[in-house]
């Protein structure tokens, strides 16, 4: 009898050291995939030389939103596109906004987001990476879509 509660004791332990290493693993993980969503991010924004490339490039955005969105554009103006919000979560949704920047020029910016993807106290949610997979091929065809002459 004595026998059994030490292998209990070491089962245990070692149940606790795999659950911290995979911790660990989850949250290396989340922040080198955040690193690559803030690339794509930064990569997800188009500065214009003219304003009539702007107007085109403007259009194109819309566009590739309408394709590229789960939800329907519920506003779009001179300034702001942006989809409904999903009632079902790991869709992504998109936003974009035409401003002008600290130097003068405008600069469209797209925006995805993934409802899911985060829980409500900011760390990743459930659908965490399948969201994070689908934002960044979004928000990295963005800028060649937006660029080519549709």
């Amino acid at each position: 009898m004595t026998r059994a509660p030490v292998l209990l004791y070491a089962a245990l332990t070692g149940s606790i050291l795999l659950a911290a290493c995979a911790t660990a693993s989850r949250e290396a993980a989340f922040r080198n995939e955040e690193i690559e969503l803030f690339r794509a991010r930064q990569e997800a924004s188009i500065a214009c030389e003219t304003t009539v490339a702007c107007d085109k490039a403007w259009v194109r955005t819309r566009t590739f939103i309408q394709t590229h969105s789960a939800t329907r554009i519920v506003q779009a103006d001179d300034s702001t596109i942006q989809t409904a919000f999903p009632h079902a979560f790991g869709f992504v949704y998109l936003a974009a906004s035409r401003s002008a920047n600290d130097s003068g020029n405008i600069v469209i910016r797209l925006k995805a987001m993934c409802r899911g993807m985060y829980d409500s106290d900011g760390a990743a949610g459930l659908l965490y990476s399948t969201c994070a997979r689908s934002i960044e091929s979004v928000e990295t065809e963005f800028h060649a879509w937006v660029r080519e002459n549709r």
